[in-house]
C-alpha cells in the first residue's frame, strides 16, 4: 500500500513538473516573439525615417495635420520615432502623446513639443523595459533621437528630481534639445528629468 502512494506522489510530482515546464516554454516562447515582432517594428520605422527616405521638408506654415500625415501608424497609434540611449542599452519606439494607453505601448511624446527642433519632451514608464535605467545617465552620455522629421544626436547636460506638477522644463525653447520624464522609485510626488542639448 505504501509503495502505491509512493508510487502516485511520484508520478503526480512528475506530471506536476511537467505542467510547470510546458507553461513556462510558452510565455518564454511568447515573450521571445513580442521581442522580435518590437525589433521588426524597430527596423522597419528606422528604415523608412531613414534621411534617404524623407523626401518632404517640413516648413512653420503647414498644418499639423499634413505633418501627421507623413508618419507611420502601429496598432492605430502614431508612431513619431526611435529613441536609442546606449548607455543604458535602451531602443524603443516613441508614440504620440502620453495617455496611459500610449506609456503601456512604449515612450510617449508630451503633444505640445516640438517633433524636431526646439525642446522635444519625452516619457516612458520607470519599469525593466523602459526607464529603469534612466537614473544611471551621466552628463556626457549621448542619446540618439529618429524622428519622422529627421535624426539628432544629444548629449546630457542635466538630471534632478523635480515636482510631478512642475511642468517647466517641458517649455519649447531656441536651443534644440531633448527633455526625459519618468517617475521616480518608491517616490510618487516626483520625477526624474533629464535633459540634454543637441550635438553640433
Amino acid at each position: 500500500m505504501r509503495k502505491e502512494i509512493k508510487k502516485a506522489i511520484t508520478i503526480s510530482i512528475a506530471v506536476l513538473v511537467i505542467v510547470i515546464v510546458i507553461i513556462s516554454t510558452f510565455f518564454i516562447i511568447k515573450k521571445h516573439k513580442k521581442q522580435l515582432e518590437h525589433q521588426e517594428q524597430i527596423d522597419n520605422i528606422m528604415e523608412i525615417y531613414s534621411e534617404d527616405n524623407i523626401t518632404q521638408k517640413i516648413n512653420d506654415t503647414e498644418s499639423k495635420k499634413n505633418v501627421d500625415e507623413l508618419m507611420q501608424q502601429i496598432d492605430g497609434e502614431y508612431v513619431i520615432g526611435i529613441i536609442e540611449i546606449k548607455k543604458i542599452g535602451f531602443k524603443g519606439l516613441i508614440y504620440k502623446g502620453t495617455s496611459l494607453d500610449v506609456l503601456a505601448k512604449g515612450v510617449g511624446h508630451f503633444e505640445n513639443s516640438p517633433y524636431l527642433n526646439g525642446n522635444v519632451c519625452l516619457a516612458a514608464h520607470n519599469t525593466s523595459q523602459y526607464w529603469a535605467k534612466l537614473h544611471t545617465l551621466e552628463k556626457g552620455d549621448k542619446i540618439t533621437y529618429i524622428s519622422f522629421l529627421g535624426t539628432k544626436e544629444y548629449k546630457v547636460t542635466n538630471m534632478e528630481q523635480i515636482s510631478e506638477t512642475d511642468w517647466s522644463k517641458l517649455s519649447n525653447t531656441t536651443e534644440n534639445m531633448l527633455t526625459l520624464i519618468t517617475c521616480v522609485k518608491d517616490k510618487p510626488s516626483l520625477r526624474l528629468c533629464v535633459q540634454a542639448l543637441e550635438v553640433n
